[in-house]
């Protein structure tokens, strides 16, 4: 029985964790738990010129996002392409499905010409290039729509919201069978982001020509299909460093070079693994780490982002932060008298069989456009409270909330 190895470990790991956090997600919602999207980094590359030119946070990019990027750039330079063939879960769903396909019997990859292949590989930089450029000029996540990451994350909710994400997911699924990281190498954004890294960093991949008896075993055991066999040094930035080349090579020709230094297989994957996972238990105990927002409904400067609310808000939560009575919602969705606000928005029009105007069941985009129907009505009262209140008692609970004359009650709604 072959030996699991530690990246296959490292891989089990990841994918474990990731589940786990998308479960509790859907289960609890984000005000209980965190979204999956803060832990991907993604969404910090693709919001990173955004956030350079305003210091905005968009919703669904945390510091986290940005703390994960910045690892993982660090451990490229010094030890290549490890997220994706260490800690990426779609890159370890894929290879492990290809794995099963084989010992099903489809043995055979379904390969490019290398001519075009060659050719192919560039597509990533300009779906990357693509990406920033859009999320930049409309101030939004454009490729969360696109990402299997956030379908695989969602465990097959909302398909109707991110049927593009879907497909995207169910094209990576069954291209996996018959290839080998097809996606990876011709589509994935991230992972071009972490080749042009890899061009500057320290690691190196060298082929012994006295050694190696060019059996072709290399470029098999390559999830990137990479024509070892016949490079003195392997700098291609496709090269995951997952060492299956280093690993299978029946002579031993290829060896792992860092600052020119010569380091042993095992102790280049324990290092990689040891690294990351210290590192990150460290980080998510410190006061950086962040992974939700204090509310995902109003934003820092205390304005409602009615477009922020998602199905798994519960209504109470809604009333308690928008300051939207419950009989507003009773009055215009038609909510019972008797409801019970602690359930998910998502969940209320099933539960109590609700429909809107269209005679469709009521779903989150309902209560946003009554919070905004109710914010243009508290509008054209002229009322300075910004949350339409009159004498309220709360100090310390509103982000608005001013007393200059010690009476008690916000100088606002007075």
């Amino acid at each position: 029985m072959k030996k699991i190895s530690i990246r296959t470990i490292s891989q089990i790991i990841i994918v474990g964790i990731v589940l786990f956090l998308a479960f509790t997600h859907q289960q609890y919602g984000i005000e209980q738990a965190s979204p999956i999207h803060a832990y991907c980094p993604f969404w910090a590359l693709e919001w990173a010129l955004t956030y350079i030119f305003s210091g905005e946070f968009l919703t669904k990019t945390y510091r986290s996002n940005y703390i994960l990027l910045a690892i993982f750039v660090l451990l490229t330079i010094f030890f290549g392409r490890v997220f994706c063939g260490f800690f990426c879960p779609l890159g370890a769903i894929s290879e492990r499905l290809r794995a099963l396909w084989k010992k099903l019997g489809i043995k055979k990859d379904v390969e490019l010409p290398d001519t075009l292949d060659k050719y192919m590989r560039y597509v990533k930089y300009l779906v990357l290039l693509i990406i920033i450029y859009f999320s930049f000029r409309y101030t939004a996540l454009v490729f969360d729509a696109y990402d299997p990451f956030s379908a695989f994350a969602h465990l097959g909710n909302e398909f109707d919201e991110l049927i593009f994400a879907y497909s995207v997911l169910g094209f990576v699924v069954i291209t996996a069978l018959f290839s080998k990281g097809r996606r990876c190498r011709y589509f994935c954004p991230l992972g071009a982001f972490f080749a042009l890294v890899k061009k500057l960093g320290f690691f190196k991949l060298k082929r012994d020509n006295n050694t190696c008896i060019s059996c072709g075993i290399c470029r098999k055991s390559c999830p990137a299909n990479l024509k070892i066999k016949t490079a003195d040094q392997i700098t291609h930035p496709d090269c995951i460093s997952c060492m299956e080349c280093v690993n299978d090579c029946p002579k031993n020709s290829l060896d792992v070079y860092i600052l020119g230094k010569k380091i042993k297989k095992q102790t280049f994957l324990w290092v990689v693994t040891w690294i990351f996972f210290i590192t990150l238990s460290i980080v998510i105990w410190t006061p950086l780490w962040k992974t939700k927002p204090v509310s995902n409904i109003i934003s820092d400067q205390w304005i409602i982002k009615v477009e922020n609310i998602r199905w798994s808000n519960t209504l109470q939560y809604v009333i308690d932060t928008t300051k939207v009575p419950l009989t507003y919602f009773q009055e215009k969705l038609q909510l019972p008298v008797d409801i019970d606000t602690t359930m998910k928005l998502k969940e209320i029009g099933t539960t109590y069989d609700i429909k809107n105007l269209s005679w469709e069941i009521i779903e989150t985009e309902d209560f946003r456009i009554a919070i905004d129907q109710y914010e243009e009505k508290k509008d054209n009262q002229e009322v300075t409270c910004p949350f339409w209140e009159v004498n309220c008692e709360f100090p310390g609970e509103c982000g608005a909330y001013t007393d200059q004359d010690k009476n008690q009650i916000c100088d606002y709604s007075e």
